[in-house]
């Protein structure tokens, strides 16, 4: 009976990791379709200092990669990587910051989560992070899950199979960079896409009153958790999306997951209700077919929107004019 158990077991695994693959592959696709964007240069150079009071790490320059399919051109940016030992494991996050830093500005900080089967840097090519930075002055974040993956209790492997503290990890990635000299800890905003998405939601929810604002990009509710205090949700979505659906019905991606992917607009409409916002949204059409739905006023003064962004799969929203990552830093009020 034991030996029996065993084998059940094996198969299982089996399924899941030929399943990771599959999603894997999927996720990596879509970031590779991404173009690059074309930024500037400059020069002098400024970086995100650690408070030397939390775990120790480690900083080195960065090694920037190419975005795929383009040219990654220098902008006026530093990219630094950080170490943070955590127990045996070394968790690592990158900063971007502007190059002409003075020292008493105070930038706002955006934390931004990678999808699954890609890394940081990937996420920082995926969209014009880096000239963004340089025109817009703020910090941007990008930390590393365990494998390219993020632990959201029902997803995903392999952190969730492992029962990686990703909520932990974020904690320290803030507290640390919050704690710079040039960073604004009073304006500290969170975004991801597809399974980066997914621990938006569940970090904004853990963590009341760290945030100021979440923005999730092809992502879902997954654990269908509420916000304990109010925080403006801003939600990027395409439809159809293969990997993670809109109205929630299943794709290969299911698989990865111990519960269902829930309908984004339900979702998103109960996060609004939560946020003591009107019942129904206004919603209107904008230029090549995106469609903007608004809840406002909410309570302490919050806001909730979605866009639904047609036809670009399971990728940045890009679509015509509409540019996903202007989007969600006017959102921000950066």
């Amino acid at each position: 009976m034991a030996e029996s158990r065993r084998s059940v077991t094996k198969i299982l695994l089996g399924v899941i990791a030929v399943a990771a693959v599959m999603l894997v592959v999927l996720v990596t696709l879509a970031v590779r379709q991404q173009a690059a964007p074309q930024l500037s240069s400059s020069q002098s150079s400024v970086a995100v200092a650690p408070k030397s009071t939390l775990p120790p790490t480690t900083q080195q320059p960065s090694k920037q990669q190419p975005p795929p399919g383009g040219t990654d051109q220098p902008a006026a940016v530093d990219v630094v990587d950080h170490v943070i030992q955590m127990g045996l494991i070394q968790r690592e996050y990158l900063t971007v910051a502007p190059k002409d830093l003075q020292p008493t500005e105070k930038l706002p900080i955006v934390v931004a989560l990678h999808g699954l089967g890609v890394d940081r840097r990937a996420m920082l090519s995926a969209a014009g992070w880096r000239q963004a930075v340089a025109q817009d002055r703020f910090l941007a974040v990008f930390p590393q899950g365990v494998a390219n993956s993020w632990n959201v209790g029902p997803c995903c492997p392999p952190a969730s199979l492992l029962g990686i503290d990703d909520l932990g990890f974020l904690d320290q990635v803030v507290a640390q960079v919050s704690a710079g000299p040039n960073a604004d800890a009073q304006r500290i905003y969170l975004t991801g896409f597809s399974n980066g998405g997914i621990m938006a939601y569940y970090t904004a929810c853990s963590r009341p009153g760290v945030y100021q604002a979440v923005a999730p990009i092809a992502g879902s509710n997954l654990t269908g958790c509420k916000p304990q205090q109010p925080i403006s949700l801003f939600h990027q979505h395409a439809d159809p999306d293969p990997v993670v659906p809109f109205d929630g019905k299943p794709t290969v991606a299911q698989i990865l997951s111990s519960a269902t992917f829930p309908s984004v607009p339900i979702s998103v409409a109960a996060w609004a209700a939560a946020d003591g916002c009107p019942a129904q949204p206004a919603v209107t059409a904008e230029t090549s077919g995106v469609e903007r739905s608004v809840w406002q006023p909410c309570a302490a003064g919050t806001r909730v929107e979605l866009v639904r962004v047609p036809g670009v799969g399971h990728n940045w929203p890009n679509k015509g004019t509409y540019k996903g990552l202007d989007e969600l830093l006017a959102f921000f009020g950066i």
